[in-house]
């Protein structure tokens, strides 16, 4: 009869710490590369986010200095709110910025002033022979933009441009509300209506025509 050998204690004890070292180690390599595999991809992500940062920071500059370049003095917004303000002065009226240019002293002429809050009637004939009027509108308060000529045209005629002549009938419902303001051989004078009507306004006003 075979007798079993019986396996030391100590033996099995070394077999077993001999095996779970090599096991450890086994995983130590696995989680070193494992660091240095995840080590790699964070430093591949964090250049790949500072790229893009550095992208949006560029975009970012270049922006704010096409800002600044439309909001500084003499930028394109200051000319663009400049000329916009202009046109909305004046109502996008081509017409009226003509007949302000013209100031011309050997061509005399004279704006209707209407005091107080509500409208005038104001009306115009060539002379006082006349039947129809030439001219006739209701005028609101302040300066009008009608330029009336009484001696020689005016240089472009607009649709504020009245041609009277010298001897032109004027009429209004409310004389002590309209002042009349002459201009012209580098003179100027102003005057009130002096009733509802004036029959010549060359006799009324004392107005020099040259060669009269």
């Amino acid at each position: 009869m075979v007798k079993r050998r019986r396996t030391s204690p100590a033996l099995a004890i070394g077999l077993t710490l001999i095996f779970a070292a090599i096991v450890g180690f086994l995983f130590s390599i696995i989680a070193v590369n494992q660091v240095g595999k995840m080590q790699r991809e964070i430093v591949q992500m964090k250049a790949e986010y500072e790229a893009k940062l550095k992208a949006i920071e560029s975009d970012l500059q270049a922006k704010l200095s096409s800002i600044e370049r439309l909001l500084g003095g003499g930028g394109t917004l200051e000319k663009y709110i400049v000329a916009r303000n202009f046109l909305s002065n004046t109502a996008l009226d081509l017409d009226a910025v003509l007949t302000e240019m013209q100031n011309t002293s050997d061509r005399p002429y004279f704006r209707v002033f209407v005091t107080g809050t509500k409208e005038v009637w104001f009306g115009a004939k060539k002379s006082s022979s006349d039947n129809a009027y030439f001219f006739q509108k209701n005028l609101a308060p302040g300066l009008s933009k009608e330029k009336f000529y009484y001696f020689k045209t005016p240089e472009i005629d607009t649709r504020y441009t009245i041609m009277l002549g010298s001897d032109a009938y004027i009429r209004t419902g409310v004389p002590e509300s309209v002042y009349l303001i002459f201009f012209g051989f580098d003179s100027g004078k102003l005057v009130r209506m002096p009733s509802m009507e004036v029959s010549n306004i060359r006799t009324a006003f004392n107005l020099y025509i040259p060669g009269s």
